[in-house]
């Protein structure tokens, strides 16, 4: 009788939640989330602020080295932020014992995916002599390196307790734990890089230690909120861990791997961009750091949008109601459209302000500096609405289960497009900068329209395929 008051449900659009009742259990999720995001990159800033007084070179081996760093771990944890759709499926079937193995079996496998990928960071100076790299930038990035890898194994815990609140809809406490531990990373920063409060001056290697010592804070605030909330205790999260099976571990690896490999090609895309933009001159990779730094602020928004997606269409689709989890995607595409509109236009009308805030735009030493910013901003302004089209999309795919699909639509979007065409232009043609940033312009906007047009196929509430996905 179930099964058929299911299919029955399924057949009339599913019940669930009003447009009104959605819009604020996305806004509920998606705001603390985005405050967390944000809090996340006032990190980053910090560590480059303070970096930047000790000269030229530490500031190029913490850059260089966090980005590394970054790179292979956005792509792990996007393995393990399989746990967040996995969780809430499990929840909106009321299945909460399953929802707690599955963080379980999440926490097991960062346990396994940090041993490599700390070996890996630890061996880097010397991959990068054996590649040319002047000797002393590459001894400074390995100290740092060293440095931050005991947070590895941190780093990817985190990406798994962050799943589970997002999927049981505790993100203020996600929030909440990356604005106090922003605080806590400056002061750590502070006393490590230049000796303060009794510690020695470490330098590079202050920054890294630093890190690391963020990242575990960062965890074990997590950890807290999972210990003390009454609805959290019983999951039994560390006894799943040491109890997870092959089975739970295979469900995540299968759904991961793909999401993984995305954030890679994407943040990939980005990093090749800026190597390249490094062949046309210190003032066109300035200017390009400049626009790309000012556009990841205002990502953030769309990014906790794409994580509330995941979680609330995968909570209806666990619940059988396939009308609703179409609703969820559609309508956190529409707030990514609202907001990347308004930021657009900000980005195209005011570039000089902006501009300003992070140079001196009157002096004459930053006048190519400028003019390229400039440029680029007006770009930036264009695919501002892609690029929050396409993460938001890629999230409530997540959400259906999703993942293998959108992986291919991405490499052809962002490389068969996006770099091949801002290779083609900004060196055969000639357009240099402009050329590379169409370049991302267009592969954003590809993605942007392959993943909204996959995830309007794939949400069809009458549709047996989407039934299949929802009982996967």
């Amino acid at each position: 009788m179930r099964s058929v008051s299911r299919a029955e449900e399924r057949r009339r659009g599913g019940s669930g939640p009003g447009l009104r009742a959605e819009l604020s259990a996305t806004l509920a999720l998606a705001a603390p989330l985005a405050a967390g995001n944000l809090a996340q990159m006032a990190m980053s800033v910090t560590t480059t602020v303070m970096v930047g007084r000790l000269g030229g070179m530490p500031l190029a081996a913490v850059g260089l080295g966090g980005m590394l760093y970054f790179t292979g771990g956005i792509m792990l944890q996007g393995v393990l932020f399989a746990v967040s759709p996995l969780a809430a499926h499990a929840l909106g079937a009321g299945d909460r014992g399953g929802a707690g193995r599955i963080a379980g079996a999440g926490l097991a496998l960062a346990m396994m995916l940090a041993l490599p990928f700390t070996a890996a960071l630890a061996m880097v100076d010397h991959v990068l002599q054996a590649l040319g790299y002047d000797a002393a930038l590459a001894a400074e990035i390995g100290r740092y390196l060293r440095a931050a890898v005991w947070g590895v194994p941190a780093f990817l815990s985190y990406a798994v307790l962050r799943s589970v609140l997002a999927a049981l809809s505790h993100t203020r406490s996600i929030m909440t734990v990356h604005v106090l531990c922003l605080a806590g990373h400056a002061v750590l920063s502070w006393a490590l890089i230049f000796g303060h409060l009794g510690a020695p001056v470490l330098g590079v290697t202050g920054s890294g230690y630093a890190s690391a010592a963020t990242q575990w804070l960062t965890l074990g605030g997590l950890g807290l909120c999972v210990l003390l909330m009454p609805g959290l205790r019983g999951l039994h999260l560390l006894r799943a861990a040491f109890a997870a099976s092959r089975n739970e571990i295979g469900r995540i690896l299968r759904l991961g791997v793909p999401i993984g490999g995305m954030r890679g090609i994407e943040t990939g895309l980005f990093m090749t961009t800026g190597v390249l933009m490094g062949l046309l001159g210190a003032s066109a990779l300035a200017a390009h750091q400049l626009v790309l730094n000012c556009a990841g602020v205002t990502f953030m928004v769309p990014l906790g949008l794409a994580n509330a997606a995941t979680v609330r269409v995968a909570l209806q689709l666990g619940a059988d109601r396939a009308a609703a989890a179409r609703r969820a995607g559609f309508l956190a595409l529409a707030l990514g459209i609202a907001f990347m509109s308004a930021t657009a236009i900000v980005l195209w009308t005011v570039p000089g302000a902006i501009i300003g805030l992070y140079i001196n735009a009157s002096d004459p030493a930053n006048r190519a500096i400028v003019a390229t910013a400039r440029r680029l901003f007006a770009l930036a302004a264009l695919f501002q609405v892609f690029d929050g089209v396409q993460v938001i999309a890629a999230g409530a795919l997540r959400g259906h289960k999703d993942a293998m699909v959108p992986l291919l639509l991405a490499t052809i979007g962002y490389w068969g497009v996006g770099f091949a065409g801002g290779w083609l232009l900004a060196f055969p043609l000639g357009y240099g900068a402009v050329g590379l940033w169409w370049g991302l312009a267009l592969g954003l906007a590809a993605v942007a329209v392959l993943l909204t047009l996959r995830l309007n196929w794939i949400a069809q509430p009458s549709t047996d395929m989407v039934a299949a996905v929802a009982l996967h």
